[in-house]
């Protein structure tokens, strides 16, 4: 388990702050200072938000997923210390995943080869049933990370598609979009592995089963060491074609794709500066931005 220190400094590190150094400061003596071991505000239904902050062994980060309509609920618990890469600013890693469906409850505890080295679950309809499947970053301890899509089906939690672990420990991966992006019927997964070497953009349509990358483009980035945002790419609409960006691997430039034929082509490039600390949305005008379930994560 991790030790009560380890868990203080990853608290601290995603707390709000706001220290009174001077009279021109926001923050005055009067105001109450914010109590950085809380969670922020989650909507949703009371109830269940509740039975998940108080039934399971929270993460730091206590991030829970909720859907648009309020149904269908996911989260990382159980801590633990057993994959020291620390990619996510420590070494503490989930090793279950929590989800609740119109109100039913479902888990499943990850054997100890592997970790969720993640901060929330996404929800996608992925295979266009109507129902919002679970995407996990999930890692072997000796092959690196990969990527699990979780269903529900008769009334079990369980895998439904994934993308195979990078082959050598100590290696990430970072979901950059979840979405039909050649308007095929079939929902794309695009992804960059090992965004701090190399970065490679890959994108695979999501079947049932093992995941296929199509075609792959290198030197791009949406993540920085240490960081705890995993929201450094957008997707937008022009027309009917659906681009999504990703910084450069340098952070000096975003790049714009559209997905046509199976292949990667670049809509545009943009030069300028990327702060991998913020959300790319803040830092650049998109226009026409696609928003689907919230899959942004930067807690």
């Amino acid at each position: 388990m991790p030790s009560n220190y380890d868990l203080l400094i990853r608290q601290l590190k995603n707390g709000l702050f706001c220290l009174a150094l001077s009279y021109f400061l926001a923050c005055t003596n009067d105001e109450e200072i914010p109590d950085i071991t809380k969670a922020p505000p989650q909507t949703g239904n009371n109830a269940i938000i509740e039975k998940l902050r108080t039934d399971y062994n929270l993460m730091a980060e206590e991030q829970i997923a909720v859907s648009n309509d309020e149904t269908v609920y996911a989260q990382f618990t159980d801590p633990v210390t057993r994959y020291a890469h620390g990619i996510l600013g420590d070494q503490i890693e989930a090793s279950r995943l929590v989800v609740v469906v119109n109100g039913a409850f479902h888990e499943i505890a990850l054997d100890n080869e592997y970790v969720f080295e993640d901060i929330r679950p996404r929800l996608f309809d992925v295979d266009s049933d109507g129902e919002l499947e679970f995407i996990t970053i999930r890692t072997h301890i000796h092959e690196g990370a990969g990527i699990v899509i979780y269903k529900v089906v008769d009334n079990q939690l369980e895998e439904f598609a994934y993308v195979n672990e990078i082959g050598t420990p100590n290696r990430w991966l970072n979901i950059v979009t979840i979405y039909d992006l050649d308007q095929d019927g079939i929902v794309e997964l695009a992804w960059i592995q090992t965004p701090h070497i190399g970065g490679i953009l890959k994108v695979a349509k999501i079947r049932d089963g093992k995941l296929l990358p199509t075609d792959e483009a290198s030197q791009y980035s949406n993540h920085a060491i240490g960081e705890t945002n995993l929201c450094l790419s957008e997707l937008i609409q022009v027309g009917e074609q659906s681009i999504f960006y990703v910084p450069a691997q340098n952070r000096e430039g975003i790049t714009g794709f559209f997905y046509k034929d199976l292949k990667l082509n670049i809509h545009e490039e943009v030069s300028i500066n990327v702060d991998f600390s913020k959300d790319l949305m803040s830092q650049y005008n998109f226009q026409k931005i696609v928003r689907t379930e919230d899959n942004c994560i930067n807690p």
